[in-house]
């Protein structure tokens, strides 16, 4: 069943129908009517009667089969069973407003449990519980109650009433935009955030959506609807709870240093997502990306302004987003001398050095030659303009009108997009009302309107979404990642004809009831996967120890096997730079003292150790991190990031969400801090990153391939002029 039946009703209940005016039963129904919705309205209360011109009906059960939606406008206890009778008599969809569900504790959790077994067993869809409501302007469908919106071209996706209110207000305030849908997702104990984007993407009305993100309840659901909205509508989302501690501590350096919200980041930027961290970006960068033409490929940003020290906030911000400052053709700089002065800067920014406070057309003469330069795709007007007839006479104010419109008129032709940072935004300017009447965003804060301008610049660039497939197949010559489709979870389900049987090491540790497998044994499900290790040989005594490394070429690492101590530095148990035999057997020694007295500590059950020895390896030119976490929400992620022992306090990492094709783990390589030594720099060789890109293709396929791992982590990897070879090994599986 499609949402079409609660976003374009043909009929509504509103059931707990109240007289009392404060009540949301009274509210809606009086919304409906002020809204003008043609369908019919059918209010339910026990008590019957008549309110607002309905004939009360005294139950659910009384309604007309096939009603397309139901609103409870009743307490939380109530709608567990009203569901199922709205079920039974056919009904389609129904918005619980009602809190006191699973945000309020345990009996919470307990009802809204009850509440989503009860729509899935009456095949009812439900939006909520504890959400604002929803509405459908072009629909005339309000299920809010607010006065005073215009129906437009921005959805909201909400989980707060007073983000909705507060972004309505915004954007009747300071665009000449409107709301298509607005639809508070509350608990999302049925619908989610996915399932609605992909409404929104096939909604005619609909040119951007704002979503306000609390938490998803399938995150890799919104982010498939996400890679299929974006190239055609902008989607820019707010993430609240971006600090919260994870629900367990990771086991691996790969967990720790890849934080929910920081997983979540990385998803967004590969589905084509705008993410924005201040409530004052939201509207301006919708507004902006709704409204404006997509830039030129390869055009940037031109900024014209009155004033030089905004000039250089406005430089400042554009430049460290990592956005293009258009360079100016030398014939547009020289026109613009002749048009401005010898006062003005016509490089980038162009400031026109005082020649608009007496002649704001100014403006649009320079704008007349700034815009056509092939380089410019986005014009950044900053400073007071809109307020000359303000700030020095009204008589400025016709031709500050007419410049405008001009300036409007200028960029629309040419197919360049526009945004104007005043001031005197909040002020009652006919100047900026000519560029609001055109589509043009006007916004106050300077930050906000270069944030805009940015946005517009990145969505000319060829788009991410448009190269990650969520749902793609492994191969190295394909992306790197699943083959089937994830669950509502996000979790990956079982497909016996695809799934490959379990791998020797993960059946070993299951039947042991481990879930951290040997170094040895990572070695080898890595090894399945892929990755080439340099050779190794287990020992379990000292004199194994010895000939092992007389075998195997002095020197040695001697590094403990153990079936449940993760990290093997904290418990003593390596030793590197072993020169003979003799030396193994005596590293062997100290290897099984140190890990007796650690197990103790740490109230661990004795084991019968053993010891991993291998050569050791040459000093790298780089040591590198590479890791897989099977994340709740969004399923498998891929990590790369500086690598060694100070992983967790360098914090040096990237992420993505699998699958990624060998490109995207390239890209991931630059965007690290560490990237310039790993290309080479102050006397350092390059490394061979085609030998780290097939580590992580391992590492991805590995984490892929096998359900049961949860995450993975090669650290050190070390990285060559002409290789990449792997040092250590951890992996560990999710809970039985």
């Amino acid at each position: 069943m499609t949402l079409r039946r609660i976003f374009e009703p043909a009929s509504i209940a509103v059931v707990g129908a109240s007289a009392n005016p404060t009540k949301r039963g009274y509210q809606i129904l009086r919304g409906l009517a002020r809204s003008g919705y043609p369908g019919p309205v059918y209010a339910v209360n026990p008590r019957g009667g008549r309110l607002l011109g309905h004939v009360l009906l005294t139950s659910v059960e009384a309604l007309p089969h096939g009603v397309d939606l139901a609103v409870l406008c009743t307490p939380a206890s109530t709608a567990p069973d009203l569901v199922r009778a709205c079920g039974e008599r056919g009904v389609g969809g129904v918005v619980v407003l009602a809190v006191g569900f699973g945000e309020s504790g345990s009996r919470g959790t307990e009802l809204e449990a009850r509440l989503g077994e009860a729509a899935r067993v009456h095949g009812v869809r439900v939006i909520g519980p504890n959400t604002s409501g929803m509405m459908n302007l072009h629909e005339r469908v309000n299920l809010i109650g607010v006065r005073g919106v215009r129906p437009g071209g921005i959805a909201l996706l909400v989980q707060s009433g007073n983000i909705a209110l507060g972004l309505m207000n915004e954007i009747g305030a300071r665009t000449r935009e409107g709301i298509s849908v607005c639809c508070g997702l509350g608990n999302q104990v049925d619908v989610g955030f996915g399932e609605v984007l992909e409404y929104l993407g096939e909604d005619e009305h609909t040119r951007a959506v704002i979503a306000h993100v609390e938490g998803f309840t399938d995150a890799r659901a919104f982010l498939r609807a996400a890679v299929r909205v974006t190239p055609r509508k902008p989607v820019v989302v707010i993430k609240s709870g971006r600090t919260a501690v994870g629900v367990r501590a990771a086991l691996s350096h790969t967990g720790a240093v890849a934080g929910p919200y920081d997983r979540l980041r990385a998803g967004l930027a590969q589905a084509g997502v705008t993410e924005v961290r201040r409530t004052d970006q939201l509207v301006a960068v919708a507004h902006a990306l709704a409204s404006q033409p997509a830039a030129p490929p390869g055009s940037g940003i031109a900024i014209l302004s009155d004033g030089g020290g905004q000039n250089t906030l406005a430089v400042d911000a554009i430049t460290d987003s990592g956005a293009r400052l258009a360079t100016l053709a030398r014939k547009t700089r020289d026109r613009l001398r002749e048009v401005l002065g010898p006062a003005a800067a016509v490089a980038n920014p162009v400031d026109v050095a005082g020649a608009a406070d007496t002649d704001p057309g100014a403006f649009a003469r320079a704008l007349d030659v700034l815009a056509p330069d092939p380089a410019v795709g986005i014009v950044l007007v900053v400073g007071l303009f809109g307020g000359y007839g303000i700030r020095f006479s009204d008589t400025l104010t016709a031709p500050e009108t007419l410049a405008a419109r001009a300036m409007a008129a200028r960029t629309r032709a040419l197919g360049k997009a526009m945004v104007v940072h005043s001031m005197y935004a909040t002020h009652d300017s006919r100047p900026l009302d000519a560029f609001l009447d055109a589509g043009i965003p006007v916004i106050e804060s300077l930050e906000a309107a270069c944030r805009a301008a940015v946005e517009l610049e990145h969505r000319s660039r060829p788009r991410r979404a448009s190269r990650w497939n969520p749902d793609g197949h492994p191969g190295r010559t394909g992306p790197v990642g699943p083959s089937r489709t994830t669950s509502r979870t996000g979790s990956i389900p079982s497909d016996a004809a695809a799934t490959p049987p379990p791998h020797p090491a993960i059946r070993a540790a299951r039947a042991e009831g481990r879930v951290t497998l040997t170094e040895m044994e990572a070695r080898a499900l890595l090894a399945a996967a892929g990755l080439v290790f340099p050779a190794a040989e287990v020992a379990d005594s000292g004199d194994a120890a010895a000939r092992a490394a007389e075998r195997l070429g002095c020197p040695v690492a001697v590094k403990l096997l153990s079936r449940r101590i993760t990290h093997k530095s904290d418990a003593g148990g390596v030793v590197l730079d072993v020169a003979d035999g003799a030396s193994a057997a005596r590293a062997f020694e100290v290897i099984v003292s140190n890990a007796d007295a650690y197990a103790r500590a740490e109230g661990l059950p004795p084991e019968a150790w053993s010891v991993l020895v291998a050569p050791m390896l040459p000093a790298p030119t780089a040591e590198v991190l590479i890791g897989a976490y099977r994340d709740p929400q969004l399923g498998p992620m891929l990590t790369v990031g500086r690598g060694g022992t100070d992983v967790e306090v360098l914090r040096d990492v990237t992420h993505r969400v699998l699958p990624v094709r060998p490109e995207d783990i390239e890209m991931m390589i630059g965007e690290l801090r560490a990237s310039p030594l790993l290309a080479g720099s102050r006397g350092h060789p390059p490394v061979c990153i085609a030998g780290i890109i097939q580590a992580a293709e391992a590492v991805a396929g590995c984490v892929m391939t096998w359900s049961d791992v949860a995450e993975v982590e090669v650290n050190p990897l070390f990285a060559y002029s002409d290789r990449a070879v792997p040092a250590d090994a951890r992996v560990v599986l999710s809970p039985p």
